[in-house]
């Protein structure tokens, strides 16, 4: 059977298209594939390339710290370095004033610290004497010069107030052989910090509190210390005269289950202790509230408040504020154990 010109030229185009797509998957192979491995070894040497300037910030990073810690490693080897540490501790025991005989220290280490030649060593302590003198203590050695840790704080309270007991570990690291760049910049004698900075005044409020103290029942002739300002229910002439414009909410705290409203004078600085139930000047002061609720005229919140109550009906204080600046509270608003029996009832029905 012969074939006819049509079907011969149909036969030799069907063989040009799979010749054509035989070459392009020839072409293929040879030429695009290398050209995406390429690509993709790129991809990947940036990836590593990224890696490695990250590794290498992180390493200048580590160099400047290891540097500047090596400057306050103390000279010398383990035993000299304990002593250093140890006339060290008896320094600043007397600078802040504490009795040295009410302290007593034993040695710490030398304990390995990895594979390496570095070694902790240091000084248990424990004492007690007065709270703020205590503080100033720990501010001192975990403010010294030399490259050390403060571990292990604890503090125990006694019933005499504004004293406690301490107990702490002192440490730091020596190098066993002693690097000749450690020789060369580290400290030889411990520099004692300095205790009037602003960074000291931030735990002033520790000892203000005398939080570590347990709890005492105050005495009930030594309720109030201070009268509070003159009332009309209990005058006093040695008083001035009331003026809500100076008394400013300073604290709304609770002590083992008791509420204490301090209230301070701003004229003379004086604190005067409230609790709940007290009067003052036709006000009674009846709770502290701590919920969460929004300050008047305001998107902000407050977590506390003092509840006063008066002729006029029922008003609210909050920390920081004069009782110049009350404003008036909705009964539906107090806490529900200050709502009236009446209103609760009616709202029930």
């Amino acid at each position: 059977m012969q074939i006819q010109g049509r079907e011969k030229i149909l036969g030799i185009s069907v063989l040009s298209c799979v010749g054509i797509f035989i070459i392009f998957m020839l072409v293929q192979g040879a030429i695009l594939k290398p050209a995406q491995e390429l690509k993709r070894q790129k991809a990947q040497l940036v990836l590593k390339l990224n890696k490695m300037k990250k590794e290498q910030e992180q390493y200048k990073i580590a160099e400047k710290e290891v540097t500047a810690a090596g400057k306050m490693i103390i000279n010398g080897n383990s035993d000299q370095v304990n002593g250093e540490m140890g006339e060290f501790l008896n320094e600043v025991i007397q600078k802040v004033e504490l009795n040295p005989r009410a302290f007593t220290r034993s040695p710490v280490g030398p304990n390995r610290v990895g594979k390496g030649g570095a070694k902790e060593i240091g000084w248990t302590v424990q004492g007690e004497g007065s709270l703020e003198k205590i503080i100033d203590l720990l501010y001192l050695l975990e403010n010294s010069q030399a490259f050390h840790k403060l571990d292990g704080i604890k503090f125990t309270p006694v019933n005499q107030p504004g004293w406690v007991k301490v107990a702490f570990r002192y440490l730091t690291i020596v190098l066993d052989p002693v690097p000749d760049a450690v020789k060369k910049s580290g400290v030889t004698n411990i520099m004692v910090a300095d205790l009037a900075t602003p960074e000291r005044q931030l735990y002033q409020g520790i000892v203000a509190r005398d939080i570590f103290r347990p709890y005492v029942k105050r005495p009930e002739e030594a309720a109030k210390p201070q009268e509070p300002p003159p009332s009309q229910d209990q005058p006093h002439n040695d008083q001035p005269s009331f003026n809500p414009g100076i008394w400013k909410v300073v604290s709304l705290s609770e002590w083992a289950g008791k509420v204490e409203i301090h209230l301070m004078n701003t004229e003379n600085g004086s604190v005067h202790l409230y609790t709940p139930g007290d009067k003052i000047e036709g006000w009674t002061l009846l709770a502290v509230d701590y919920r969460r609720m929004p300050l008047p005229n305001s998107i902000l919140y407050s977590d506390s408040r003092v509840i006063l109550q008066n002729a006029e009906g029922y008003w609210a204080v909050e920390p920081g504020s004069t009782l110049a600046q009350l404003h008036q509270m909705k009964v539906e608003d107090l806490p529900s154990d200050l709502k009236p029996k009446e209103f609760i009832e009616n709202n029930d029905n």
